[in-house]
């Protein structure tokens, strides 16, 4: 998911640093430790669960919904209200401590390798519970260890299990406005844009004197950029990372995208270097931009009628266009050091439930993750990008699963940034980046 800052390398190595000790007790696997609390039986109309969540539109309709619990229960929720990179590292102390400061974490996709991978969180069998009825590429998330054609960390052992439960179904889409699209003379169908398609949009509809642009990227580094440039590097059959987790980014079909990135970023306004997912978003939502990348969470319904929502481009090979949107649901997991295990799985359960996501489906904020939601017809005719959703989610991929992503997010966010103001050439930015990232992950024991 989008976030407006990253952490230094020096908080990283320092977070992944607890995180790999944890690893190396558990094996990566699936055992339980001394961190374990014990479950209470029974809610105590006492009892406060303390829930870290993300401080964006991905939570709110979440939050929305506890006093009805509350009364329901008499269980208190207290949402402890996070940054993006707050939010993981204090996840992270609170999963290294005897005790935990939360009873839920509300996690980015990407964490999963941490927190599961690193027997932080309870499997939800421990509750004797297995999640059903959810869109699948949205479900497969929470399990660990992860399936083919996903690379487990080196070392990996276990049986899969659940770790979670997917909450916000988010998914990257294309935004775009139909006006600019009809003026520049573009007849694709929506659904199957190419990027050519896309540079002869942002092309034609550049015009600063104006103040419109033709594409809009968030050019700030870190999660922000690696995101938005997930999608390109995948259509275009590139990667992250080769099997034994070496760095793949020195590869024709990296640099190819990287250049398609510049070439969009060019086609965007000055001061793109710091625009993160307000700017992006307000850039569309104010009919100045043809199309940007946006997760449509918090956005999709702010949008006015002239921009729609439709799925990623992609890169045609030999009449096949390869369209490869980023997943970036938000899960919902209980650590195995929380306070009140059985109380957390209660809200969980309660949450993910049918019933509530109905409700906070119905303003088109958040985005559902149960397949009988994200299709209900009376919801898809109000909030068409219900549909798109749905349909990105088929063939959705989700990001490597490796505890050292948001290094790689760092580290490649860096050079975007530097290519992006021409002090490096696309060739320099991608090799530096590859040579860190293997330093990275020789250093830690992650690659062969």
């Amino acid at each position: 998911m989008a976030r407006n800052s990253v952490l230094t390398k020096s908080e990283f190595a320092t977070l992944v640093g607890i995180s790999s000790i944890m690893m190396l007790v558990t094996g990566c696997g699936n055992s339980y430790t001394s961190r374990t609390a014990q479950p209470q039986q029974s809610a105590s109309t006492a009892t406060t669960l303390n829930v870290a969540i993300f401080s964006g539109p991905e939570a709110d309709d979440i939050a929305k919904l506890a006093p009805e619990f509350e009364r329901k229960t008499g269980i208190h929720i207290n949402f402890v209200k996070l940054s993006y990179d707050d939010l993981f590292s204090k996840e992270l102390v609170s999963a290294s401590s005897r005790i935990g400061t939360y009873d839920l974490f509300f996690m980015d996709d990407p964490w999963m390798p941490t927190f599961a991978g690193g027997g932080y969180l309870y499997p939800l069998s421990h509750f004797h519970y297995s999640p059903t009825g959810f869109m699948k590429g949205a479900l497969q998330v929470d399990i660990w260890p992860p399936s083919p054609p996903y690379n487990a960390p080196l070392g990996t052992s276990g049986t899969q299990q659940y770790y979670g439960v997917p909450v916000t179904g988010n998914i990257l889409t294309l935004f775009y406005n139909t006006k600019m699209v009809k003026a520049a003379g573009i007849h694709a169908n929506p659904s199957h844009f190419t990027w050519a398609d896309i540079n002869k949009l942002a092309k034609a509809s550049y015009d600063p004197s104006k103040g419109q642009y033709g594409f809009v990227l968030r050019g700030d580094g870190g999660n922000d950029s690696v995101a938005d440039f997930s999608p390109i590097l995948w259509s275009f059959g590139g990667d992250y990372f080769n099997k034994n987790w070496t760095s793949a980014l020195n590869s024709p079909q990296a640099l190819a995208a990287l250049k398609e990135w510049l070439f969009l970023y060019h086609q965007g306004p000055s001061g793109e270097t710091s625009f993160g997912a307000n700017q992006v978003g307000a850039y569309m939502q104010q009919g100045k931009t043809a199309a940007a990348l946006v997760w449509p969470s918090g956005w999709a319904p702010q949008m006015p009628a002239d921009v729609k929502v439709t799925l990623v481009p992609g890169d045609d090979h030999n009449g096949h266009v390869l369209q490869v949107p980023e997943v970036g649901v938000w899960s919902l997991g209980i650590p195995k050091n929380a306070p009140h295990p059985q109380e957390a799985f209660e809200f969980l359960k309660w949450i993910t439930s049918e019933q509530q996501q109905m409700q906070y489906a119905e303003d088109g904020l958040d985005v559902p993750t149960l397949e009988s939601v994200i299709t209900n017809p009376a919801l898809d005719a109000k909030w068409p990008y219900y549909t798109v959703v749905e349909q990105s989610f088929k063939i959705g991929h989700m990001r490597p699963r490796t505890p050292a992503w948001p290094e790689v997010e760092t580290v490649l966010g860096t050079e975007i940034v530097l290519a992006e103001e021409g002090k490096v050439t696309p060739q320099q930015a991608l090799s530096t980046a590859a040579q860190e990232i293997d330093q990275y992950m020789k250093e830690h024991h992650l690659s062969q």
